[in-house]
């Protein structure tokens, strides 16, 4: 890499690189990295690979990424309890609100992560139900011994497994509304691909075979995107300011807005 980069009339400092010595393989050996003959030291192997506030663990189930965010989410919400007041505490609406803003926020970065068809994700949905039922309890004030889900519809809050769905079939729709040139593109369909060259890792490069052992994002994005019918343009000049049909035809569309004498006349 030196060597590679000396040819480009580049110089790494070696005082400011990164380097982290990363490895799937389980069970084949794994040494260290001698780097003295460049100036730089001996890289040992690590099990958990940190990385823009992702936590990637050898076998890629990021256990240990929803493990760190449970955590946190804990700890978050023992610090929203010191929003009481001393004569009057938080009203259970104000704790829902808290907690779907501030908690479920942090306890969901990234789910598509380890959130797809096929991936090993029951450890990680039990961590946040764990969480989300301490958060419930908290809300509402009921005993540790009530029912999650009777508890977490009193709290008006929808059960993890079919909020992360929800959230995963909205993240899907939203590439088909991602700019031409984004390099997703390239690796989806080609009848999704936007007129892009596709990555020789695109699943339309697959065979059957492979495409049926393959579990991954993108597949289950290009089954979403099947579904799709209606195409749009996100920047069409319709969708901008002033263009649409109330600013053009404002004179021909008048709005009726009942009293309260009205409404008591209807009934």
């Amino acid at each position: 890499m030196s060597k590679i980069l000396f040819d480009s009339s580049l110089v790494i400092e070696h005082s400011k690189t990164k380097l982290f010595h990363f490895m799937r393989a389980r069970y084949s050996p794994n040494p260290s990295i001698d780097l003295l003959s460049i100036g730089g030291p001996i890289i040992s192997p690590k099990p958990i690979w940190q990385y823009l506030g992702f936590y990637f663990d050898c076998r890629l189930n990021f256990n240990y990424h929803m493990y760190f965010y449970a955590t946190k989410c804990l700890s978050t919400l023992n610090t929203i309890k010191m929003l009481r007041n001393s004569s009057r505490g938080l009203l259970p609406i104000q704790k829902q609100l808290l907690y779907r803003t501030c908690v479920l926020l942090i306890a969901l970065y990234r789910f598509q992560l380890w959130f797809f068809k096929g991936a090993p994700m029951v450890k990680n949905t039990n961590k946040l139900k764990k969480m989300q039922q301490r958060a419930v309890l908290w809300i509402t004030g009921t005993y540790q011994t009530s029912l999650s889900e009777g508890v977490e519809a009193i709290a008006d809050l929808i059960p993890i497994p079919l909020y992360l769905c929800k959230l995963n079939s909205r993240h899907h729709l939203h590439y088909a509304s991602i700019p031409l040139s984004h390099t997703i593109n390239s690796l989806l369909n080609s009848q999704h691909a936007k007129n892009q060259t596709p990555h020789r890792a695109a699943t339309s490069n697959l065979t059957m075979k492979q495409k049926a052992n393959l579990k991954s994002p993108i597949k289950d994005v290009n089954e979403h995107l099947n579904g799709v019918r209606n195409c749009f343009n996100p920047l069409h000049l319709l969708f901008s300011p002033g263009s649409r049909i109330v600013n053009h035809f404002s004179s021909r569309i008048s709005f009726y807005s009942p009293s309260s004498s009205s409404d008591e006349d209807l009934y």
